[in-house]
């Protein structure tokens, strides 16, 4: 409880000391947003049928000179059992312009709807793409990551634990492998792909693991943010995953991988003004087929949002609603029947 005042007193800060914020010293720049969410649940029986709550993230980006930066990250969450959470913690070495080595917590560079800024998200949400057995593939671990940018094209190579976030790797486990490769051929359209490679080696030590075995995932995307006129923007956002089954393999059974896509489409109109600045529709679809060899699993959500700039570029409200369908709706015999859930959310950055 201690820890989490001392973290909202900074955000604090850091909210009201706008020269602090802006104008301070590259060792004491502080970003972040924060934001109060209301939501009611569409499910059946759902206890309870509607929450409040407040999201925070905060992160320290210091900057010792033209060559050394670094970031440390936190959110806190209420409520939530474990309402603080250190989720960034990295050190960047620029040893040119093009070439740059990061060591710590951070991004795995693999899957777009995960690795994107939350404070710049069309919906409350990510998409629903990275949950589930995306988890095998992309998140947060340690790892130690090598960036190269030749403009258009910029490709990271991380090598990470391969056990999730804070986790040490054990002997058992192979260090994951990524890769991932953007190009930008035009200033409002980028493509890109990733790929993951997971395992698990012989372990003689022990009963639990007896043959080696790996998998891999990998991840397509494509972001677009075509200027249709001087004041509207048309956003666009597709990500492809394959994503391979882990596990050691019986012989006489065949592999299961798992898929999911996603597709969003947006339009952002900057009004300027003296009260809305923007208004943002935003309408995404999500579908995941689980690597689980179970007939009748896959399932689907559609997201519609609606975000409003209010007095600044920072201040958005945001209404929106998630309707998850299931292919499988016979709840007798473990199926699930679609539901809606609607939220409002006020978000500002910093």
């Amino acid at each position: 409880m201690k820890r989490t005042l001392i973290v909202l007193a900074v955000l604090a800060l850091v909210a009201f000391a706008g020269d602090m914020v802006s104008g301070g010293s590259e060792l004491t720049k502080f970003t972040g947003h924060a934001s109060f969410r209301w939501s009611m649940f569409g499910a059946e029986g759902a206890d309870p049928s509607s929450t409040m709550g407040t999201y925070s993230y905060v992160s320290w980006v210091p900057k010792l000179n033209e060559y050394v930066d670094g970031k440390i990250g936190a959110t806190i969450t209420t409520p939530s059992d474990e309402n603080f959470e250190v989720c960034y913690a990295y050190l960047n070495l620029h040893f040119t312009d093009n070439f740059t080595l990061s060591g710590g917590q951070m991004n795995i560079p693999f899957g777009y709807a995960y690795t994107r800024s939350s404070g710049s998200m069309l919906f409350a949400d990510r998409s629903m793409i990275v949950g589930g057995d995306f988890g095998n593939y992309g998140g947060k671990d340690n790892m130690a990551v090598l960036t190269a940018k030749f403009a258009p094209v910029t490709v990271d190579l991380a090598l990470s634990n391969g056990v999730s976030m804070r986790a040490a790797a054990i002997d058992s486990t192979n260090k994951q492998f990524t890769a991932r490769l953007a190009v930008d051929p035009t200033e409002w359209l980028t493509i890109g792909g990733s790929m993951a490679m997971v395992g698990e080696a012989d372990d003689d030590d022990t009963e639990d693991v007896d043959e080696s075995w790996s998998s891999n995932g990998i991840d397509i995307f494509a972001v677009a943010n075509y200027p249709v006129t001087s004041t509207g923007t048309l956003n666009f956002v597709g990500e492809y995953m394959i994503l391979g089954q882990t596990g050691v393999i019986a012989e006489d059974a065949d592999s299961n991988d798992g898929s999911c896509m996603s597709v969003m489409l947006a339009y952002d109109a900057q009004l300027n003004g003296d009260v809305i600045m923007a208004i943002q529709p935003a309408v995404r679809y999500d579908m995941v087929d689980p690597i689980a060899d179970v007939d009748d699993n896959n399932y689907t959500a559609i997201d519609f949002c609606v975000g409003v700039e209010v007095f600044s570029n920072k201040n958005t409200f945001q209404i929106g609603a998630r309707n998850y369908g299931f292919e499988n709706t016979d709840v007798e015999n473990g199926g699930t029947e679609s539901y809606t859930d609607i939220y409002a959310k006020w978000r500002i950055n910093f």
